[in-house]
Parts: C-alpha cells; sequence; structure tokens
C-alpha cells in the first residue's frame, strides 16, 4: 500500500479517470450484489473525518485481514464478510473511473486495519464551527427574546434533550451530516431568518421577531428522534417512517402543554414546525403562512441549497466549475470566480 498516495474523500473528488488512490477510513455501508453473469461484487461505502466515497469492488477484488500487521486474505464467499468489515476501520487501494460522464471509484483491495492504530473516532467527521462558539450564539440568541418565549426555550434546551441536540447531524448525507451538524445548521437558519424578518419589518410587515427566533431554533427539533449517531450520522425508525416534522410537531406541542405556554404563541411557532419545508411535496403538510413562517421556511432551503454548493464536487463534468447535477437541488451548481475581482 505505500506506493500508492494517501487521499483523504475530499481530495478524491479532484482525481482524474486512471488514477490509483488509497484511502484509510471507517465502513458505513457494505453491500453484496450480483453483475449480469452473476459474479458477485460489493456496493461500499466508506467515511472519513472529511466526508465519505461509494466504491465498487469488484469479483477479482481482495480482502485482507492486517489488524495484526501480517495480511491474511478473508474469504468472499463467507456471509460474515460484511459482518466483519462494517463499521471497521480500514484502508483501501482504488483507481477512479467514469462511467456515463461521471466519476467512479473502484477498490482493488480492502485491508482491515489495527482498530488500536486507527481509532474509529479519528475518522469522524465534526462541524468546522467550533461547539463553543455555536452553545454561546445559540444562548445570545434564546435570550434576546421576551421573558415567556426565552423561559420556554431556556426550559426545552435543557438537560438530555440539549445534549442530543448539540451533539447530532442535521442529515444523513445531504447537509451538515456529521457532528453538531444540527446545532450548526440551526443557528445558520435561525441567524438568516433574523436578518430577513428584519429587513421586512423595516419595510413595514407586521413582524414578531421573537417568534421568528423561536421558530427557527425548534424547526428541526424532530430531529433528535429522527438521526443517530453510532458513530456515524444514521436513521432511526420512527424517523424513517413518520419523518422529522411529525415528530417534532409531537414533541413540541407536549413541552409547550407542560410548560404552560401562551395558546397562541404555542400555534404561530407550532405552525412553523410543521411548514418549514415550504412545500406539501417535500413533507410540509402545510404551507408557511404567517410572514415567520415564510422567512424561516425560506432560510431552511436556502442554508441547504448554499451548502450544497459549497460541497459540490470540482470535477464534475470535466468542467471544474460546473457541478454534476444534483437532485435534491433540482440543479447543477456554478462557481463562476468573480468573487475576488471586486466590483470593477
Amino acid at each position: 500500500m505505500a506506493e500508492t498516495q494517501t487521499f483523504t474523500s475530499s481530495h478524491l473528488r479532484g482525481l482524474n479517470s486512471g488514477d490509483k488512490f488509497k484511502i484509510l477510513g471507517v465502513v458505513q455501508q457494505i453491500k453484496p450484489r450480483a453483475d449480469k453473469n452473476n459474479k458477485p461484487f460489493w456496493e461500499v461505502s466508506i467515511v472519513d473525518s472529511e466526508g465519505f466515497i461509494d466504491a465498487k469492488v469488484w469479483s477479482d477484488g481482495k480482502w485482507w485481514d492486517a489488524r495484526t500487521g501480517e495480511k491474511t486474505p478473508v474469504d468472499t464467499s463467507s456471509p460474515d464478510i460484511s459482518g466483519l468489515f462494517l463499521g471497521a476501520a480500514v484502508g483501501a487501494l482504488g483507481t477512479v473511473s467514469e462511467f456515463r460522464g461521471k466519476q467512479q471509484f473502484q477498490f482493488s483491495e480492502v485491508f482491515l486495519l489495527d482498530p488500536e492504530r486507527f481509532p474509529i473516532s479519528g475518522f469522524i467527521r465534526s462541524s468546522p464551527v467550533p461547539v463553543e462558539f455555536m452553545e454561546r450564539e445559540f444562548g445570545e440568541m434564546v435570550a434576546s427574546c421576551r421573558p415567556e418565549i426565552r423561559e420556554f426555550l431556556e426550559n426545552v434546551f435543557s438537560g438530555e434533550l440539549w445534549k442530543k441536540f448539540r451533539e447530532l447531524p442535521a442529515a444523513v448525507t445531504h447537509h451538515h451530516a456529521y457532528v453538531h451538524g444540527l446545532l450548526e445548521h440551526t443557528l445558520a437558519v435561525t441567524k438568516s431568518a433574523r436578518a430577513l424578518a428584519e429587513v421586512y419589518k423595516s419595510s413595514g410587515i407586521d413582524m414578531d421577531l421573537d417568534i421568528v427566533t423561536a421558530g427557527g431554533l425548534l424547526h428541526d427539533l424532530g430531529k433528535i428522534d429522527s438521526y443517530r449517531l453510532d458513530p456515524f450520522p444514521g436513521m432511526t425508525v420512527p424517523g424513517t417512517v413518520i419523518d422529522h416534522i411529525a415528530l417534532g410537531f409531537s414533541r413540541f406541542s407536549c413541552l409547550a402543554r407542560e410548560h404552560g405556554l401562551d395558546k397562541e404563541i404555542e400555534t404561530a411557532i407550532g405552525h412553523i414546525l410543521v411548514s418549514h419545508h415550504g412545500r406539501k411535496e417535500f413533507g410540509s403538510p402545510v404551507l408557511p403562512a404567517t410572514p415567520e413562517a415564510m422567512v424561516v421556511s425560506s432560510s431552511d432551503e436556502l442554508n441547504f441549497i448554499m451548502y450544497c454548493w459549497e460541497a459540490f464536487p470540482e470535477s464534475g463534468n470535466g468542467e471544474p466549475s460546473i457541478s454534476d447535477y444534483h437532485p435534491s437541488a433540482g440543479r447543477r451548481f456554478w462557481r463562476h470566480g468573480l468573487t475576488e475581482k471586486g466590483d470593477g
């Protein structure tokens, strides 16, 4: 493995077809498959501290147990191969390929690594924003609200709920899918919504900034019941079959009743929770119907789109400035290169 350069998942995106590489990480997913000739192959997802890659291991690929420092072949016909590699630290030798104009990765060899030398914690991705800074910002936003709303938010974001909220991801793959991702996303959405609210309030729109703040901070409350870290982002059964919007509204309603929150305030904030995806086809049972709900919903979508733009691979379609089509965002992205040229 020493002859081949080691890359992180993010740097692999910049390689060309035919380039060889080595990557270290943890197997997040491994699925046995069969090709059209009924030969076995595997789809493998490897996670490192900068992201993840999906790769195929064809039937002639080699699987090794190198945990003791000596390479021992692993029998690929064993039904335990998935269990042996899933969640384990591995090294993989691979080659970049291209299929229908899209970059793909193939592993020729996969090695189980010594977990003492390569602990899983070293491959867990976390928010690039220091969590202490985000906690301070969150507390300042809560403190800015009038007493009734501030006291409710302080009650909600405390104890075990706050511990989960600050640690969990905001998604499994699409955006902020890492430790503290939910906190990072929530703060970005709330700051954006507050800025929009200030603009429209100054133009004469009747806008309650405290409702905007509370709705922004609470809009993804249901994700504490929808996602898990074990140690990588995954979905719970309730998150899969009920979804975070319904789970969040249910939890919020119970907390509001327990706290004795004013009914009109409860309804205004609750409306933000159930409408924040903006459209029924995106999972919201109702559309945003208040100024506060509209700015939170718009900010939530914008934060997702901006994250996708920032994270797109720089080698899409053979043109570094244009991304591949992003199904979730419904578009391709472009980096125009004008940012540093000033106003001219």
